[in-house]
């Protein structure tokens, strides 16, 4: 299971046009539950079956445009293989449906462009660290983030103790494959190396050794600049991997127990609990920074100006709020908002078009609580100038 990407998102942006329809929904992965998830789908289509006949489109038209989610329904392949959350977008250019591991909120949204905004957690706000699992018989290493945990490739790595001493044993024995004098006359014989075998008892020296090959291999996977690595294993295994460790951002907590005996989703529900601290970390900076500003000119709470900031990308950081949505259109030739009380054909949610736009101009989004907004706003914005 891959992330969702920012050029994802942005492709689903710029292929929108009217009618796009938007499904989210939560979906249980365990496979006996399949026939409630498409009951959740099923709910969602009928709902936005109604937002389209509302909007003056035609059933024959509904029926066609809808047709690939549809058809999802009787596909058992399909519901067997579930993440946490599913989220599914069409139109007349585009089906496209995702499988993440995100519980989403059910909802069903018909419009001029698709509804992103609860993708944004996947992209924004998204803590980055890696979880290095360890035993002697198998390691693995997955990079994680507040969403997702997605295992990564470690071709090239020793991914056991006993593998790493073949590895060194074939070495050895090439080396030592030369021809020495036999004792007593000039006749040569092949040297043999006598080095311990598969079924050698498990020492401190030879863990050390594996978990030295572990350290420099691991750092050629990770490509997030000072993320963080946490371990899980065994006790004992943590202090000699310390030593072996020569990567400067390696946790102190680590996830103690057997983890050939944890799902990866069990694995990452763990590794979460350990880095809550440092994922709130960004948004309570976020939220003081806010407070500092307030009052300077920096700051926003009105939906039209944040808006059209968000457009010539002058927000910095965005705070929204989750499940609220404000109607209206932003003209980008004069720049106008206007704000409307409910959704129409001519309207989209300018609360999800400004956290698109402050995102892929390099602004932070966090989508909070109301109750943790810093204004009694459903949208604030800090400016960049």
């Amino acid at each position: 299971m891959k992330p969702f990407t920012k050029e994802e998102l942005r492709e689903l942006m710029e292929m929108g046009e009217e009618p796009s329809v938007s499904f989210f929904l939560p979906t249980n992965p365990v496979s006996t539950e399949s026939q409630q998830n498409r009951i959740k789908l099923k709910n969602l289509l009928r709902q936005a079956e109604d937002q389209l006949k509302e909007n003056g489109y035609r059933p024959s038209d509904i029926e066609k445009l809808l047709q690939p989610v549809d058809t999802l329904l009787n596909e058992s392949l399909f519901w067997s293989h579930q993440q946490e959350g599913l989220a599914a977008f069409v139109n007349r250019r585009l089906f496209r449906y995702y499988r993440l591991p995100h519980a989403f909120e059910e909802l069903a949204e018909a419009g001029r462009q698709f509804h992103l905004k609860p993708l944004l957690p996947l992209l924004t706000q998204d803590f980055q660290f890696y979880l290095l699992t360890l035993s002697q018989n198998q390691i693995g290493l997955f990079q994680c983030s507040s969403t997702h945990i997605y295992p990564l490739d470690l071709d090239g790595i020793p991914e056991s103790l006993d593998e790493a001493m073949r590895y060194d044993q074939a070495e050895k024995q090439l080396q030592f494959s030369t021809r020495t004098p036999q004792s007593g006359g000039g006749e040569m014989r092949a040297a043999a190396f006598h080095g311990q075998g598969i079924g050698m008892e498990n020492t401190k020296k030879d863990l050390l050794q594996f978990f030295h090959k572990v350290d420099a291999g691991i750092q050629q996977k990770m490509n997030t600049p000072g993320a963080p690595l946490m371990l899980a294993g065994v006790d004992y295994l943590f202090p000699i991997y310390r030593e072996a460790n020569t990567y400067p951002h390696l946790m102190e907590n680590g996830i103690a127990g057997n983890p050939e005996e944890l799902t990866p989703q069990q694995l990452h529900q763990q590794a979460l609990e350990l880095v809550a601290p440092l994922l709130k970390e960004a948004q309570l900076k976020g939220l003081a920074q806010y407070a500092e500003l307030d009052g300077t000119g920096r700051t926003a709470r009105e939906t039209g100006d944040i808006v059209a900031a968000a457009q010539h990308g002058r927000v910095e950081t965005l705070f929204v709020a989750k499940g609220a949505q404000q109607w209206g259109a932003y003209s980008p030739e004069t720049q106008e908002v206007v704000l409307v009380d409910a959704p129409s054909p001519d309207h989209e949610d300018l609360l999800n078009t400004a956290a698109l736009q402050a995102y892929l101009n390099g602004g932070t989004v966090f989508l909070l609580s109301p109750d943790e907004m810093p204004s009694d706003s459903h949208l604030a914005a800090i400016y960049r100038y």
